[in-house]
């Protein structure tokens, strides 16, 4: 059966070295056009993330956007742009596109907020931009924050999310994963932790990550939350390696088959995959076949 599938996190803006690999398809990207279509993917947040190319952030942050206007022509899949980091705000860098959704740091610390192996809270610049965020329809994602930002932020009360995080009950080698209490708080706003593809934040070793425990992940935060809580935040395209059983988007069929071998329901199986987000970004009604 084919289902709506919303991704809420892929790395293709920046990975993608030209236009044609992501139009007509390549066996070197997670993610491209072709694939989308053939897996039901009808919403696809792509996001640019510049902090890791010390040096060449500027040649990233215009790949990405140029990437963006590009793809973005496509009817379907529908392409969403986000912000993974704020570092070309700080820098007063042109922003063409609305981002649907937006983490104020990367790894590292900036002047909104510290990123995740630090002790930085959440700044007086960061609580102004977050306001702003707000007031223009630009949702929050907590993926990158570190503890005490993290939580300086889910104190403001704000609708947030977690686009490409894990349970750290389940994994705790990485402090990306998030613990219980913060689960529950993202959905008691109600908010989406997006379960990511990430071995090493699927299991200790991330040798070890399967399909199987991808859907664990996703079974633990429903059970912590609900059902109307969890999603599916790849970062296809920003990982080297990928869970057994997973090669891309191709591989979304396979992921949902798993959910539906542990039980899962019909239409609690369509809420994981999509709607979730949808209703999250308050595109329920805009569902495309």
């Amino acid at each position: 059966m084919s289902r709506s599938i919303f991704d809420a996190h892929c790395d293709t803006l920046i990975r993608v070295s030209t236009e044609e690999d992501f139009i007509n398809g390549s066996d070197t990207l997670h993610v491209d056009l072709p694939t989308l279509l053939e897996s039901s993917v009808t919403d696809q947040v792509m996001a640019v993330c510049i902090e890791p190319y010390i040096g060449r952030e500027e040649e990233m942050w215009k790949r990405g956007l140029n990437n963006f206007k590009v793809f973005r022509i496509t009817k379907k899949p529908r392409l969403h742009f986000a912000l993974e980091g704020c570092l070309a705000l700080s820098r007063g860098w042109e922003l063409p596109f609305h981002p649907i959704v937006a983490s104020l740091t990367w790894n590292g610390d900036n002047f909104y907020a510290g990123g995740i192996g630090s002790e930085m809270d959440l700044t007086e610049d960061g609580r102004k931009l977050v306001k702003k965020f707000i007031k223009d329809r630009t949702l929050l994602d907590v993926s990158h924050l570190n503890d005490r930002s993290r939580r300086s932020l889910l104190k403001l009360g704000l609708p947030v999310c977690a686009t490409h995080c894990n349970a750290r009950r389940l994994c705790n080698g990485y402090t990306r994963n998030l613990p219980d209490e913060d689960i529950m708080e993202i959905a008691k706003r109600g908010g989406v932790i997006g379960v990511t593809f990430v071995p090493e934040f699927l299991e200790k070793d991330g040798s070890k990550a399967t399909i199987e425990s991808i859907v664990n992940h996703i079974e633990y935060i429903a059970e912590k939350t609900s059902v109307d809580n969890v999603g599916f935040g790849s970062d296809f395209d920003g990982v080297k390696n990928l869970p057994s059983g997973i090669k891309g988007a191709q591989s979304w069929h396979r992921v949902l088959d798993a959910l539906e071998n542990r039980g899962w329901s019909s239409e609690d199986i369509d809420k994981a995959a999509g709607n979730n987000w949808r209703r999250f970004f308050e595109m329920d009604k805009e569902i495309s076949g």
